[in-house]
């Protein structure tokens, strides 16, 4: 999976790839449609065009919120165990125009650098290859809405639910489509987990988007 923002950007302020507006997998457990990004925040995130977020909410209660980035992600329900290395990008030049490209973990899960650490008020991102190098998120797509997930600094644990899961389009959209739907990867003014993956196993034409919220 390769990271391209299409669009022309600033250097420093990578994009979601290009992808169609979002519609929700149908799934039975599926009963809550995830909030729009917030306003933009320091680099690499890209600026918002969607409606604002409701009011911040403090992270949850009883939580340590993390001083630095995850080191582990656990699925259970995927038999997922995997490391997390921390990821940045890099600024690339395609017929004229600068674009900001996000690195790829290799045989790990990337946790986007300047996302929120767990716990922690905002948006944690993590994405990882499908199909090379490791395959860690290979089977992200049978997530589904209800399904437990856990992030670990160190020792400690972070323990959140899958509220949402998405499917876009990512081969032949407009810039305009690639601006809306970055807001995937913006900085949140709640705490939640974003994972980000290609799809199908046959090929990148699609990205799947999983949101979990924090658990009991």
């Amino acid at each position: 999976m390769v990271w391209v923002a299409e669009a022309t950007v600033s250097p420093g302020t990578p994009a979601l790839d290009p992808t169609n507006t979002p519609t929700m997998i149908p799934s039975p457990a599926a009963s809550h449609t995830p909030i729009p990004a917030s306003n933009p925040s320091p680099p690499p995130t890209p600026s918002p065009t969607s409606s604002p977020l409701p009011p911040t909410v403090a992270a949850t209660p009883s939580r340590v919120p993390a001083t630095s980035s995850p080191t582990r992600i656990v699925i259970p329900v995927i038999e997922l165990d995997a490391p997390i290395e921390e990821v940045g990008w890099k600024i690339v030049e395609t017929n004229g125009e600068l674009h900001s490209v996000w690195d790829v973990a290799d045989y790990a899960v990337g946790f986007h650098k300047n996302s929120a650490y767990p716990g922690n008020v905002g948006n944690t991102v993590l994405s990882g290859h499908h199909n090379i190098r490791g395959e860690v998120f290979r089977d992200l797509h049978l997530v589904e809405p209800g399904d437990d997930l856990y992030l670990y600094v160190g020792i400690q644990g972070y323990h959140y639910v899958v509220e949402a899961k998405y499917r876009f389009l990512e081969k032949g959209v407009s810039p305009e489509v690639q601006q809306v739907n970055a807001r995937w990867i913006q900085h949140t003014a709640d705490e939640r987990v974003t994972l980000v993956t290609c799809w199908p196993y046959s090929g990148n034409s699609h990205r799947i988007v999983i949101v979990a919220k924090p658990g009991a």
